[in-house]
This record gives C-alpha cells, structure tokens and sequence, in this order.
C-alpha cells in the first residue's frame, strides 16, 4: 500500500514535539510491507529529501523573512497541490494549529482519508489571538470520516463533535531504551518538556514549588524549549526560586534518559495533553511522576499512582512534598508499580494496530 503521511512537524526539527516522533516510530516498522511518504514543513537545517530506512521525507514550503511561522504557513499552501501530485492508496493527515484541521478533505484524491488527532488545542489560540480557531476546528472535523486518537477521552470528545465518525484509539509508546535503564532517586525533582505556561501548567508548577519549604527542597532542573522561558523566569523570580530552578535547553536523547534515570521523581502539572508522552517517559524509566488528575493524564498514568487535584496549586503543593518525604525504597517501590504500567504500551503492538486500522479504512 502507498501511504502518503501529513506531518507538521520533524523529529529533526529543534522546536519538534512528540507527534513526529511517533510518526517515525510506526512509519519506520510498517515501511517493511508498505510505501510510505511523509510531507514535512521546513525548519532550521533540513534539507528537501531525506530517507529514514525505507521511509521518504519530504519537505515542502520556505521561511519567509524573519516570520517564525512561515515554515507552516507556506507548508500549509503547499499542501493542496502536493496531494493532487503524489500517487497513494491512503493518506493520513496529522491535525495541527490553528485550526487542527485543514482543507485536505476538499483537495483529495478520492482515496481514503485518516485524521490523526495529534494536536487538538484550537480554543488556546483562539484565546491568544482572538480569532474563531475553535469554531472551525469544531466544525471541520465533520469533513473527516475516519479518526485515529491516542486517548479515550478524545474519542468522546471527537465522537460528541462528530457522532457519525470512525474513531480508533491506538495510544503512544516511549523508547524502549527507558525500561532498561537502573534507576537512582537522586537529588533533583525533573522537568522534561515545553516551556509553556498556559498548556504546560509551568506557572502551577512554580506556584506549587514554592509552597514547599526550602528544608524539604530538592532543585528543581528544568530539560525544554519554547518562547515562554522570559514569563516563566519572571514567575521564578517573583517567588525567590532563582537559586532552586536550574533551565538546562532542550537534551538529547542520551541525556533526557540519564536525567530520568538520576531524578527523585517527574513533574508533570499539564493543564492540556493530547497524550502526556512525559508521563509515560517517567513510568518506563521506574519513576513516580507528579500530576493533575484530570483527562488524559489519569488516563495514562498507573491506578496506584498519586496525584493532585486538578489545577489546584495547593493540592501539587501537598503532592510535591509527600514524594519529597518518600525514602528512596518507597519511591523505589512505586516507580516499579510506574514501570510494570507502563510496560503495555509499545511501539511494535502500537504499530501493528495502527496498520490493521490503516488496511481496514483503505479496503473500505
């Protein structure tokens, strides 16, 4: 089969997040049995062709001046007339801002069509930028049939928004390497992700930390990127915490693992996730992880695992210190609880059901 795979994002890119990762991930083992092309924007460094394996990448639109946004917004335009060129069987589409959705169901071939649900926040632009993102994200994913989403609580979300729709739940993985790692319950509380505020919950985070009394402190290490890092050290200043937080930039692969590995514990306070890949990462690696008990981070994280009431500050506060005053054999003990859950998710049985749905929709 020819698959032709929309992605906004590269795993190349130094701003990417998890969703090309898992384009890759699945892409890499179904390119065995399978012609696959992924459609990428440009960024920073990237060439116009690249092979992963037997995969194809391919990168369409330019950067346009200093306009941060113009890799996507000319990749965007590029989209329709790349999709009439390429030959495929199926094409699947990964959904990304503003709107999550695109005018690919108005362009296509009249081949079969899967929307992956990797990037559904429309309202927090909408609220950032005053235009009516939600309402068209709200309403253009009735021009899609078939759906792929990583939670069950974004299956009822899309399902509310689209009764009539085909919706596959087929969740993430992590790399394999985290659950071989020997874990220590070291000096520092760990930070992996986005430096965001108002998706990530960093603002919560800090709040909540410097609840804690500096005789129970552990230093705070926080591994990311984004242009929210100027708020964030605000809020860090505000509250004294300049000599607890450490920002180190985004890591590698190598060092994300031997920082998992070394850490006391994960935070974790997302106000919104597509997934909470983070949260798995920490599982695998035989760590607690800190976060809110709300959709979908209570749907992937372990039954047995603590957490704090949603977005109450006070509440991550509490739970902050409770992991704080755990011995390192009780966090020892929980963290094996974390890993042994997060065992079920993998990339291979991911993928696998990600191409019974693909062989099912493409017959159809």
């Amino acid at each position: 089969m020819r698959i032709l795979h929309l992605d906004p994002d590269d795993v190349d890119n130094p701003l990417s997040g998890g969703g090309p990762v898992r384009t890759l991930e699945i892409c890499q083992r179904l390119s065995l049995r399978h012609q696959i092309t992924v459609l990428t924007p440009t960024f920073p460094g990237s060439t116009p062709e690249r092979w992963r394996g037997a995969v194809r990448y391919l990168r369409l639109g330019r950067k346009i001046g200093d306009h941060g946004s113009s890799h996507h917004i000319t990749f965007w335009l590029s989209l329709p007339a790349a999709i009439r060129r390429f030959d495929y069987d199926l094409l699947v589409e990964d959904m990304m801002p503003p709107c999550s959705v695109t005018l690919t169901p108005l362009v296509k071939k009249n081949k079969p069509l899967i929307a992956s649900v990797q990037w559904f926040h429309a309202g927090l632009w909408r609220d950032q930028f005053k235009l009516p993102f939600d309402w068209l994200q709200d309403h253009g994913v009735r021009m899609y049939k078939n759906f792929i989403v990583l939670t069950e609580s974004m299956r009822q979300r899309i399902d509310r928004l689209h009764p009539r729709a085909r919706i596959e739940v087929i969740p993430n993985a992590v790399d394999q390497r985290l659950y071989g790692l020997t874990p220590e319950y070291g000096d520092f509380i760990f930070y992996l992700g986005a430096l965001d505020v108002g998706i990530k919950g960093l603002d919560l985070l800090l709040l909540a930390y410097a609840q804690v009394p500096e005789e129970e402190r552990l230093p705070l290490i926080m591994a990311g990127h984004g242009d929210a890092w100027p708020a964030i050290e605000a809020i860090i200043g505000q509250h004294g915490l300049a000599p607890w937080v450490q920002h180190i930039g985004k890591v590698g692969h190598e060092e994300r693992n031997d920082l998992l590995r070394r850490c006391r514990f994960v935070c974790m306070p997302s106000r919104h996730e597509t997934f909470g890949m983070t949260l798995l990462e920490g599982c695998a690696a035989g760590k607690p992880v800190a976060f809110f008990d709300a959709p979908p981070m209570n749907e992937i994280a372990p039954p047995d695992c603590p957490r704090a009431v949603a977005f109450e500050s006070n509440s991550y506060a509490e739970l902050l210190r409770h992991l704080l005053g755990m011995s390192s054999l009780e966090l020892a003990e929980l963290g094996g609880h974390c890993r042994s859950w997060a065992l079920r998710f993998t990339w291979e049985e991911i993928a696998a059901k990600q191409e019974r749905f693909y062989r099912d929709v493409a017959g159809g």
